[in-house]
């Protein structure tokens, strides 16, 4: 038994969200697609903006119709390997029209960079955010923070690891949403998704969000899908818990009917306190 009791076999299937839509998440990420396109024809946007040197340090910015206003920042999904933040505007309507300005961020995948890489990308696209509030006319004091899947687990280490770094730079996060996000690394390394990363066993110990929890500050929402599979359900589960007892504000919700992928699709999954 590989890890938690689960053959090799299954824990497979366990952290493969597409068997709960029938394998197929083509579907899913035409929408995916098809929806942010739209987001981008239909609302002001900044495209590419650079936050770093890299050719993938880019994020999009989308200008809320008031200045000063809060801003949502979104880290994709795509289990560290694919998709980027042209896939990822779907939700910028319904941020938009509840006062919001919207930044959606690009990181290098595997195998082009670590896992650790993809972290330290994230908290500079936020630093550059920080710096850039007042040319970008969003309120730096009023920022919540999302992942969804591998972005979920890449906004639990940003907030672990560069919490003080950003509140020194003038960004406080108030809120924080993690959707159907990975937090134990451990499984990871055991399943086909791991060929591309080949996490390390320091890795798995120095990058996995349930051993490394930030100081309470923000309020976190841990949320995932009623039919995302159990062991996602657990991770999400088990985190909150952690942050509960380690007294943080936090907020644990199973979203019924929804799974992996469309979950993100749903606009309450991005209301925030």
């Amino acid at each position: 038994m590989l890890y938690r009791g689960f053959s090799s076999d299954e824990l497979a299937l366990e952290y493969s969200p597409s068997a709960m839509v029938g394998g197929d998440i083509t579907p899913y990420l035409a929408s995916y697609a098809a929806l942010s396109a739209k987001a981008r024809a239909d609302l002001r946007v900044r495209e590419n903006l650079r936050y770093g040197p890299g050719p993938t340090h880019v994020l999009d910015y989308f200008p809320a119709r008031e200045p000063g206003a809060p801003l949502h920042v979104f880290i994709h999904g795509g289990y560290w390997q694919a998709l980027s933040q042209r896939d990822s505007a779907m939700m910028a309507p319904g941020l938009i029209d509840s006062g919001h300005a919207f930044a959606t961020l690009n990181y290098t995948i595997a195998p082009d960079a670590r896992l650790g890489d993809m972290i330290d990308e994230c908290r500079d696209a936020l630093l550059w955010l920080a710096a850039q509030s007042d040319e970008l006319a969003f309120d730096p004091a009023r920022v919540s923070l999302s992942g969804h899947s591998a972005g979920g687990h890449l906004a639990a280490m940003v907030m672990a690891s560069a919490a003080p770094m950003l509140a020194d730079a003038g960004l406080t996060v108030a809120n924080v949403t993690l959707i159907s996000g990975i937090f134990d690394l451990e499984p990871i390394a055991l399943v086909p998704v791991n060929d591309p990363l080949q996490l390390t066993p320091q890795e798995i110990e120095e990058l996995s969000p349930i051993r490394h929890l930030p100081e309470p500050g923000p309020h976190f929402r841990v949320t995932v899908g009623e039919r995302d599979t159990a062991e996602f359900i657990r991770q999400s589960r088990d985190f909150a818990e952690l942050l509960r007892k380690a007294g943080h504000s936090v907020s644990f919700d199973l979203q019924k009917g929804l799974h992996h992928f469309d979950i993100i699709l749903h606009a309450g999954t991005f209301q925030t306190a």
